[in-house]
């Protein structure tokens, strides 16, 4: 696909020129915010294949809301010292600009904190999880005071490390939904949605991260966020995901929302299918749910990890 604008596109008789250069400027605009993700995801998956001695394979999908350029929806991965690496998977509010500048914030407080905790390392040897997430929200809450905005995020951040025959996972949730695993055995795939408890696990969350959200609530109940802990194994598959999929609804009806349930059902359906056409079946069966593109009024991300079962 031409990354340019045709300069020399029809439009309908009648508009002004000033008409048509907006319009021209949107087209550019809209390619180099998909550029950008799409450089995003390729990052991301090489990053996967270096991060694990397991085979695994990664789907990605991100669908913005209907008529907007800019979304709110921000995932990456960064590598950490010490053989470590944080996913970050977050939800800003609103759409658009304003939500997309809120996700610049963030990405730069979460940039900056892991740099400090480079520092860190490179004179204690250490790398401290639980301070690397207070220095995020840190930075990111004294960048939103500047600013005065009131906008806020919730964010799932992920410290994945070798274990002994599995990969752990470090949740430091602030308000971000949980994944969804399935684990794949020999009688059968199930679910183990990690947003309920479930055996050792317990779902614990902060509070969101924002100017508005620390002005009413202790300062240390804050910047405090609870720490949970699972392991995946080869033959699990974890699903992080935002609130735009399982909330989507259908407006042709009685505005019923697409569902965990829904979600859980497609997994368990399509878990033996590559995570990439698990993502696209997926974001295809939210569209047949809600009648249409048009009707897609929240942005929808998806990151699909996939440890398939060894031969």
């Amino acid at each position: 696909m031409n990354n340019r604008v045709n300069q020399q596109q029809e439009f309908p008789e009648g508009l002004g020129n000033e008409y048509i250069e907006k319009i021209q400027k949107y087209e550019m605009f809209s390619q180099e915010a998909n550029q950008v993700r799409e450089k995003d995801k390729r990052l991301i998956r090489e990053l996967f294949k270096s991060f694990s001695n397991s085979y695994l394979m990664v789907g990605i999908g991100f669908q913005r809301a209907y008529g907007s350029i800019l979304s709110g929806d921000y995932f990456d991965l960064l590598r950490l010292p010490d053989n470590k690496f944080l996913f970050v998977f977050s939800d800003i509010s609103g759409h658009g600009l304003p939500a997309y500048t809120t996700l610049i914030r963030l990405r730069s407080a979460v940039i900056l904190a892991v740099k400090d905790a480079e520092a860190e390392y490179a004179d204690s040897g250490i790398v401290d999880c639980s301070r690397i997430i207070k220095n995020i929200s840190a930075k990111f809450t004294d960048i939103m005071d500047l600013s005065t905005s009131n906008d806020f995020a919730s964010a799932n951040f992920v410290f994945i490390e070798e274990g002994d025959k599995c990969i752990k996972l470090r949740f430091f949730n602030r308000s971000m939904l949980f994944p969804i695993v399935v684990r794949r055995e020999p009688q059968g795939a199930r679910i183990i949605n990690l947003n309920s408890c479930n055996g050792y696990w317990k779902p614990e969350k902060g509070y969101l991260l924002g100017s508005d959200i620390k002005s009413l609530i202790h300062e240390d109940s804050y910047f405090n966020t609870p720490e949970c802990c699972f392991d995946l194994y080869q033959g699990d598959m974890i699903l992080f995901y935002t609130d735009g999929i399982t909330e989507a609804f259908d407006c042709r009806a009685d505005n019923s929302q697409y569902g965990d349930n829904r979600l859980e059902q497609k997994l368990i359906e399509m878990c033996d299918l590559p995570p990439q056409l698990v993502i696209n079946s997926l974001f295809d069966s939210v569209y047949d749910f809600i009648g249409s593109h048009e009707h897609q009024k929240d942005d929808m991300t998806a990151v699909l990890i996939d440890l398939p079962p060894l031969e």
